[in-house]
């Protein structure tokens, strides 16, 4: 049964840019009050800026009080809770055995961690109002790839997580969704991409998994997914039916065919590692 979103009000972490931001400005038009999260205060006073009655709070997901505070300052200022999006991540690419570990950490960090922190954060206000949340996962959860160990095992946390959160709530009237992307035109993923390993290792992906989606369509099938509390948004279609094929994918064969991309992932990023280090190598460079 779909709810109306007009008048409801909405948590969103990792507002200030990409899903997050096209998200609070899609709930935004369905009539949403909106409560906006991140660690970039200034793109978020830029965001919150075209969203009239948008309130914002600055938060690293990192930060349990911090984020306790800002979670429990949005609701006093909004009244309620209905949703919340545990969106705020980042990513990393090489070599597990030879990024910075700081990296790797760093990246369970927020994209797991910082979702537990957020939905604890958030469940006793969302469970007044019987409410939804929204833990963003990604594709990767399904299908890892190599060069993306510390996120692939970071989305899959998320996914276990969720799925485990979804039946411990259910009995009181929470709806728990799983958000499933495969690489969007976020600024991340553009990001990533100036990045030597993870591009070599998404250059050499099949299509369609190796595409770069459209973000508008994404945030469209994110929106509608939320009217339904659904328990999957994936985003494209095509990833609903990798999850169903998942059991196959797990074989020997999917291994070596991108396996093959791993000689030239590796030389890539310790060209670059020798350049600037493993950690920072495994990151998206400074603009």
């Amino acid at each position: 049964m779909a709810w109306e979103l007009n008048g409801r009000t909405a948590l969103i972490t990792g507002a200030a840019s990409g899903i997050g931001a096209a998200l609070a400005r899609a709930l935004a038009a369905r009539g949403m009050r909106l409560g906006l999260v991140d660690v970039d205060g200034d793109a978020l006073a830029r965001v919150a800026a075209t969203l009239p009655g948008a309130v914002t709070e600055v938060a690293d997901v990192r930060d349990r009080a911090a984020l306790d505070t800002a979670v429990e300052d949005i609701v006093e200022r909004l009244g309620r809770l209905d949703v919340a999006v545990a969106n705020a991540g980042i990513a990393t690419g090489g070599p597990a055995r030879m990024v910075g570990p700081d990296a790797f950490e760093d990246t369970i960090d927020v994209n797991l961690l910082g979702v537990w922190r957020t939905a604890r954060s958030a469940i006793p206000y969302v469970l007044e109002q019987r409410g939804y949340l929204l833990l963003v996962a990604s594709a990767a959860a399904v299908v890892p790839a190599p060069g993306l160990a510390a996120y692939s095992a970071s989305k899959a946390g998320v996914e276990g997580f969720g799925r485990a959160l979804r039946a411990e709530l259910l009995p009181h009237g929470v709806a728990v969704g799983v958000g499933y992307y495969l690489f969007l035109d976020t600024p991340m993923v553009r990001e990533g991409e100036r990045m030597a390993g993870f591009n070599r290792m998404k250059k050499g992906l099949p299509n369609p998994i190796s595409r770069t989606w459209p973000l508008e369509p994404a945030i469209d099938a994110t929106s509608r997914g939320i009217e339904r509390r659904a328990r999957r948004i994936a985003y494209p279609p095509f990833v609903h039916g990798l999850m169903a094929l998942r059991g196959l994918l797990d074989n020997g064969v999917s291994d070596r065919i991108t396996s093959r991309l791993v000689p030239g992932m590796e030389a890539a990023f310790t060209e670059e590692a020798q350049r600037v280090g493993p950690d920072a190598a495994a990151r998206p460079p400074r603009r």
